[in-house]
C-alpha cells in the first residue's frame, strides 16, 4: 500500500508545477520520522479521502478552477492546497475552514465562504462522508 502512494505520485509529470495536498510541503526539511508518520496517517484514511489528497486532478482544480475564479495569486494556492490537506487529515474542522482560509490568504470573510463552498461542492463532494468520519475529533 505505501508503494502504492509512492508510485501515485510518480505519474505526475516531472514538469508539472502544481501541488497536490499530500506532497504540498512534502520536500521541506522535516523530522527524522516525519514520512513514516505521514504515510501512516495517509494509509489509514477512506480510499476516497486519500484520493482527493492525492490525485493530480486535485491540484488542477486548485489551480485552473478555485484560484482563477477568486484571483488567488501562487502563495494563496499554495496556502488553500494546504488547507485542504489539514483537512482531509482531520487537523481541521471543515466548519473551520473558511476562517482559516481568510486568514492565511488575507481575504475577506465572505469570499473565504465562497471558496470553501466550492471546495466542499466540487472537490470533496463524492468522499464528503468518508471526509466527516475524519473529523469526528471536532464538535458538530
Amino acid at each position: 500500500m505505501a508503494d502504492d502512494i509512492l508510485n501515485q505520485q510518480d505519474n505526475i509529470p516531472k514538469d508539472a508545477t502544481y501541488a497536490t495536498p499530500y506532497n504540498v510541503d512534502l520536500f521541506l526539511p522535516k523530522s527524522k520520522n516525519f514520512f513514516t508518520e505521514y504515510t501512516r496517517r495517509i494509509l489509514s484514511l477512506p480510499e476516497p479521502v486519500r484520493n482527493i489528497l492525492m490525485d493530480s486532478t486535485t491540484a488542477e482544480f486548485i489551480e485552473e478552477n478555485l484560484g482563477p475564479s477568486f484571483g488567488l495569486d501562487k502563495e494563496q494556492k499554495t496556502d488553500v492546497t494546504r488547507i485542504i490537506r489539514d483537512v482531509l487529515l482531520g487537523d481541521i474542522s471543515i466548519n473551520e475552514m473558511a476562517a482559516k482560509i481568510s486568514e492565511n490568504l488575507g481575504i475577506d470573510p465572505t469570499i473565504s465562504y465562497q471558496i470553501q463552498g466550492m471546495i466542499v461542492n466540487e472537490l470533496f463532494g463524492p468522499a464528503i462522508e468518508d471526509i466527516k468520519k475524519t473529523q469526528k475529533n471536532f464538535p458538530p
